[in-house]
């Protein structure tokens, strides 16, 4: 299902919205049938209403076939179309309920926000006997644009383009180049849909993300002989008593990101490589020993190692930074009992970044370590994802690389939802969310296991190594160079020099293997800008033309492009490119874009009465406090 609303001038300035076509269809649907489109969300809701009833209607004197009683539909960003469908649900009478059994009638529960900004699924039933509806948000498994989607996995319908800014509130006729528009992206998710009935895999249809359908994947391939494979998942993996829990919560942290301050803000003005892990954390699945079981307590330093890991509570002072390891330390150049909890594997790393560490060990737990038994899972996924490359098989090329990707860690130290959050529309007639206390708290979510934070802590530690062998000097004996500029969870950035080339070309794994590193922008970078994490500027010669890539979150430069090369976009929709790929064909001169301080306008999507609004703001971008020194100290250079 997919719809188009109103978003121009008018109801923008009124803060108000509703949709003006629907799409909603299965496999056989064409996009010149009546029946593939609908005009308000009542029609919407009667045609659900419909398809789950169990009633058996006449049709010249005949009864039909008894209609499908569960059904689940499909959205792409569901958190949009529900924006919409919310209100005429609780015009209809639908209440809240958070398990819906047999007798239950108009009653409908979710997966969301508070705020409604994201949802997962949202179920609903109309009658006693009738059976459920179910919308899942397939962007929830399939991340990006549905245009990015549809591209990427070269899909037999693409993406096209309407006017979202015209006016259609008053008496508007609706164009029938509009309907196939909105008919080409509800079959998007249709094309998606057929691939994975293809693959066969019933645990697909039973996810609502990548991340639950990978984790329950993998943990059935892990304990291929049990009946009962969460059972024996949970045997190894149990559930930790609250203060366990908590305590080895502390030491949970993502992917490291930064510029080193020696780089920060400087126009960067000779060759740079850029490297990148292949999977770093699903590496770190298959290459690292890690945890299992219940913790043993003990107080201050470890003293178990053989086959061991210990999370540790520290407390540490040190005089400078080499670079950062750790996360809680980044802008702080000197530091003075500060209070951690890591892994004890990072120490070791710990030692060679920071100056004159000392650190006093106040308390931990100790785990028992084996190898995953999920791991040569992770490690076929990849070996299929290569084989898919060969083939030129787009879809499975990013299917597997999801799956490894989503199922790496992030289930096994999610937090239990003790909320619940039962949508309604606010006072301003705006989606939002009452939030109730669930009676019984829990400790752990479904698949939580804590101490499995070592797999991101491993993935800290690969990337933090590999960048130091970058800085060691054979002269000095110590890691006195500086060539390291900026990395980012599994990608670094070097000065490209005779000793950098020495170090890539003989101490790395250049293999396309898991815990294997390759070059990336297709060779040497040619200049460069690094500000803040996740915002920096490159250029690259590629054909003799210097070509600039910007990263900056929340941005996006369309507008700047459209309004600065009208004509070059004419010119190209002309030769019959979407204005879409016009713009992507425009490259923004690396001089133009100030990324230390400079506004931009940038799209954005914000809740009004009826549904969402998409227009466009101002966006900042600026020095952050805490780097203020650096910044001032380097731009003097």
């Amino acid at each position: 299902m997919d719809i188009e609303s109103h978003n121009d001038e008018e109801s923008i300035e009124k803060k108000e919205t509703s949709m003006w076509l629907g799409c909603f269809i299965n496999e056989e649907s064409k996009w010149f049938e009546d029946s593939s489109y609908f005009y308000d969300m009542d029609e919407f809701l009667n045609r659900l209403k419909n398809l789950s009833s169990r009633k058996r209607k006449k049709v010249k004197g005949k009864l039909q076939k008894r209609p499908c009683i569960n059904i689940c539909v499909y959205v792409y960003n569901l958190s949009f179309e529900y924006s919409f469908l919310l209100p005429y649900m609780l015009k209809w009478g639908f209440k809240h309920k958070d398990k819906i059994g047999e007798e239950d009638e108009m009653v409908f529960n979710s997966i969301t926000t508070k705020s409604v900004s994201s949802v997962w699924q949202v179920q609903m039933k109309f009658g006693k006997n009738d059976g459920i509806v179910l919308l899942r948000d397939l962007a929830k498994i399939y991340g990006g644009g549905l245009g990015q989607v549809a591209k990427a996995f070269n899909l037999p319908t693409q993406k096209g383009e309407i006017d979202y800014r015209l006016n259609r509130l008053h008496n508007y006729t609706i164009k029938c180049y509009e309907k196939i528009y909105c008919f080409k992206d509800t079959r998007i998710i249709i094309d998606i849909l057929l691939k994975e009935i293809e693959m066969d895999d019933k645990e697909f249809f039973k996810a609502v993300s990548m991340a639950s359908y990978s984790v329950s994947r993998l943990i059935k391939c892990g304990y291929p002989r049990s009946t009962k494979p969460y059972g024996s998942f949970r045997k190894e993996y149990p559930f930790l008593d609250e203060e366990e829990a908590t305590f080895v919560r502390n030491a949970l942290s993502g992917g490291i990101c930064y510029a080193t301050r020696e780089w920060q803000f400087v126009d960067i003005k000779q060759p740079i490589l850029h490297i990148d892990a292949h999977q770093m954390y699903p590496s770190q699945v298959v290459l690292k020993p890690h945890p299992y079981g219940y913790g043993e307590y003990f107080k201050g330093a470890p003293t178990k190692f053989f086959k061991k890991i210990n999370c540790c509570h520290i407390r540490l002072s040190y005089n400078d930074v080499i670079i950062h390891s750790v996360i809680k330390l980044i802008g702080r150049s000197f530091g003075d009992n500060i209070e951690l909890y890591l892994f004890d594997f990072e120490i070791a790393t710990m030692m060679k970044c920071y100056v004159d560490l000392e650190i006093e060990y106040i308390d931990g737990y100790c785990y028992d370590i084996k190898f995953l038994p999920w791991r040569n899972e992770v490690k076929e996924n990849y070996k299929r994802r290569l084989e898919a490359k060969k083939n030129k098989d787009s879809y499975n090329t990013l299917r597997y690389k999801l799956i490894n990707n989503s199922g790496a860690y992030g289930k096994f130290v999610e937090r239990p939802h003790n909320q619940t959050f039962v949508n309604c529309i606010n006072q301003l007639g705006i989606i939002d969310s009452v939030v109730e206390d669930k009676k019984e708290i829990e400790v752990n979510a479904k698949y939580t296991y804590i101490p499995l934070a070592t797999i991101p802590a491993y993935g800290r530690v690969c990337l933090i190594e590999n960048a130091l062998k970058f800085l060691w000097d054979d002269s000095t004996q110590s890691y006195s160079r500086r060539d390291v500029l900026y990395f980012d969870t599994d990608s670094i950035f070097v000065l490209w020099n005779e000793h950098t080339k020495q170090v890539w070309e003989t101490e790395f794994n250049q293999k396309d293997e898991l815990g294997g590193w390759a070059v990336e922008d297709g060779g040497l970078i040619n200049r460069a800008q690094f500000t803040a994490p996740k915002r920096y500027k490159l250029e690259v010669i590629q054909e003799d033309k210097p070509i600039t890539t910007i990263k900056s979150g929340g941005i996006n430069y369309d507008f700047y492009k459209e309004a600065n090369n009208k004509e070059l976009i004419e010119e190209y929709m002309k030769r019959g490119m979407t204005r879409k790929e016009a713009l992507g064909e425009i490259i923004i001169p690396y001089d133009e874009v100030n990324i230390i301080s400079s506004s931009w306008r940038v799209q954005r999507a914000y809740r009004v009465k009826g549904g969402t609004i998409i227009e466009f703001q101002e966006k900042e971008m600026n020095v952050q406090k805490k780097y203020i020194d650096i910044y001032e100290k380097n731009m003097k250079k």
